[in-house]
């Protein structure tokens, strides 16, 4: 009996020694993943991503690395996040919240998620109306936080840059200058004698109007909101934000005059209709205007768990990752017999004997799951009778119970993964291996949106990866057109052609790549 007590006592304290040194469970909470998340790129740059895609030339300015790790990291980590979304672990707002740009952009800073970000304006803005101090000793109390500096920095370039692109003219020549002072103002050390802070939160106010036009499609009432709100902002900046002296020179300048004069100051607007600077508008909208803590984000305990895994898994001690092409091919095997493999919708509504239905029991288990399903499709609260209407959404949420209540869907969809993961790896290495003698630039070549219609990726995971379905007697259910073997068919056509189904019929064994 003392000897197992002995080893009880042993075999935890060495297993805890062991798990010390392979570092697991390093990210305990979604506190901690929130905490770490600046170091997660490099990680997985040096742990994770292929020999040839971390073992390019490392910038030896500290913000230039990290701008490079981050572009490698980016694009696997918002696969994860949009497969969350996918599933409905998270809604429209937390994916928004969660994603990492590319950080493949002329913006001259890392660019994280907003999650990370979040509130970080508005305590900055507390921390500029109460001070009294010098520049250095505001910034100094803002560097406490890293991403309130983070926040910050790309609140200031992003709308310098986006006033740049949606003016011209005298419009363009007052934002050109405006910065030029206040960069000057800033090397100078000289910031708070160039502008008033306490008008700052007017600033902002002025400028979230702004874009929370810029944010919507284009059209001619919102061109002239977007001109209304450029002249209220240009009337703030230029008369209550900045200095005396600073007011008096814009005032006097006759260019700046005659265009105030005949109108025509920021009467023609270039709307932002290219892809990134519409993301960038987007971006500062809700470091504006999210001033909810990101304490909770995501607020799911199954998407707070996988991102808990995912990131432990870049600091224990692995061997370093092989190239696609490098991998040991392997078959996964999956055995079913006559289970049932997605719910009807007679069976979804049908009560049993306590008087509930299997929909309505989950949608009481997991309701913020059936929120974000409803807003995924683009429904509000629904019955089981509007899901009739639309047989797409019908679909869908067979799918959505049946991926919750049955096994076998739930296991397909998870073992597909595995090709996808593949695809995105495999695409990400030629991207990074081509890059510009490819044709790629850098922003292309980062860009993920292809990556599962790609012949080469589709190629590679054909290559390392196939998933075999069992189904037993699949052929006696589609003789007498069983219900399962419809379902076992639908279900196919979600990791089509990627997936492969074999069965019995009269005792010869096949193989169908295709029903």
């Amino acid at each position: 009996m003392d000897i197992h007590i002995w080893y009880t006592l042993l075999s935890a304290l060495v297993g805890g020694v062991m798990g010390a040194r392979g570092r697991l469970g390093e990210i305990r909470s979604i506190e901690m993943l929130h905490k770490r998340f600046e170091s997660f790129p490099e990680a997985f740059a040096k742990t994770l991503s292929p020999q040839r895609i971390s073992s390019r030339p490392v910038p030896q300015d500290s913000e230039a690395a990290t701008k490079m790790y981050a572009s490698i990291f980016s694009p696997f980590w918002n696969e994860i996040i949009k497969s969350l979304r996918e599933e409905d672990y998270i809604s429209n707002r937390e994916m928004d919240l969660l994603m990492m740009p590319s950080n493949c952009g002329t913006l001259r800073l890392v660019q994280w998620p907003l999650f990370l970000l979040t509130s970080k304006i508005m305590l900055a803005n507390d921390y500029a109306s109460d001070c009294k101090d010098s520049q250095k000793e505001l910034w100094h109390r803002i560097s406490k936080d890293e991403y309130m500096a983070y926040a910050v920095k790309e609140c200031y370039y992003s709308a310098e840059r986006i006033l740049k692109s949606i003016v011209d003219g005298e419009g363009k020549l007052w934002v050109e200058r405006l910065f030029q002072y206040l960069n000057e103002s800033i090397e100078r050390d000289s910031l708070l004698v160039t502008i008033n802070l306490k008008k700052l939160q007017l600033v902002q106010s002025r400028l979230t109007g702004l874009t929370g036009l810029l944010i919507r499609d284009e059209t001619a009432d919102r061109k002239a909101g977007v001109t209304k709100a450029l002249r209220e902002l240009y009337e703030v900046v230029t008369h209550e934000f900045l200095a005396p002296n600073l007011r008096e020179e814009f005032d006097t300048w006759q260019l700046l005059l005659r265009a105030r004069n005949d109108g025509r100051l920021f009467s023609n607007i270039l709307w932002p209709n290219d892809l990134e600077m519409k993301e960038q508008v987007k971006r500062l909208h809700l470091l504006l205007t999210v001033k909810d803590s990101a304490a909770n984000i995501p607020k799911n305990l199954e998407a707070q768990r996988r991102l808990q895994f995912f990131t432990n898994s870049l600091f224990m001690d692995m061997p370093e990752a092989k190239p696609v092409s490098e991998m040991i091919p392997f078959c996964v095997f999956t055995p079913y017999y006559s289970e049932t493999v997605l719910y009807s919708m007679s069976e979804l509504c049908v009560d049993n004997e306590d008087g509930i239905s299997i929909l309505f029991y989950l949608q009481k288990i997991f309701p913020d799951e059936w929120a974000n399903f409803l807003e995924r499709i683009g429904r509000g609260e629904s019955s089981e009778e509007d899901f009739k209407e639309s047989p797409s959404d019908t679909l869908e949420l067979r799918f959505w119970v049946s991926y919750r209540g049955q096994t076998l869907a739930r296991t397909v969809r998870g073992m597909m993964y595995y090709r996808r993961a593949l695809m995105l790896q495999s695409y990400l290495e030629k991207r990074y291996l081509g890059g510009i003698e490819d044709g790629y630039s850098a922003l292309e070549y980062i860009d993920t949106q292809g990556y599962q219609l790609s012949p080469d990726a589709r190629a590679q995971a054909d290559l390392k990866f196939t998933y075999v379905v069992s189904c037993q007697i699949y052929g006696q259910q589609k003789q007498r057109k069983a219900p399962e073997a419809a379902d076992i068919a639908l279900l196919l056509q979600e990791m089509r052609p990627f997936g492969l189904l074999s069965y019995m019929k009269r005792m010869v064994y096949r193989v169908m790549g295709k029903l």
